[in-house]
């Protein structure tokens, strides 16, 4: 059996502002936008790369009997396909505004080729980029 990430959830406190920027950066990597909804609950929005889905989330009913909407996320990384594209990943997220925690790197301590950079996005939540 093996198994793949399905789908990740982001839950954002800013719409427009997490909209603006998964817009530009995902698309960018071969991401499109997927399925937009609003309703009482709040707002959503998919962004899809094959069977892959990226969903932000803006929760007006922070917490259900199922859910708690207010639990963040250690970091999710995004593998690409050749250091170039990681780089122009990180100028393109350079001119998004947000924080940059670490730069465009070779990290030998994960693998021979592992190369990657870390950001955030505009909630704080850490994203990567990488090579393996």
């Amino acid at each position: 059996m093996k198994g793949i990430i399905g789908h990740i959830f982001l839950n954002v406190k800013d719409f427009n502002e997490s909209e603006f920027f998964y817009d530009n950066l995902l698309t960018l990597i071969g991401f499109e936008i997927d399925h937009v909804d609003e309703g009482d609950f709040g707002k959503l929005k998919s962004y899809k790369q094959g069977e892959h889905n990226i969903w932000i989330r803006f929760d007006r009913q922070k917490e259900s009997k199922e859910f708690v909407r207010d639990v963040g996320l250690d970091h999710l990384a995004f593998e690409l396909q050749s250091e170039s594209e990681i780089d122009k990943t990180y100028e393109a997220v350079k001119n998004l505004n947000v924080k940059i925690t670490r730069e465009p790197r070779k990290y030998p301590e994960y693998s021979e080729t592992y190369y990657s950079f870390f950001f955030r996005d505009p909630n704080g939540i850490p994203l990567e980029t990488y090579l393996q």
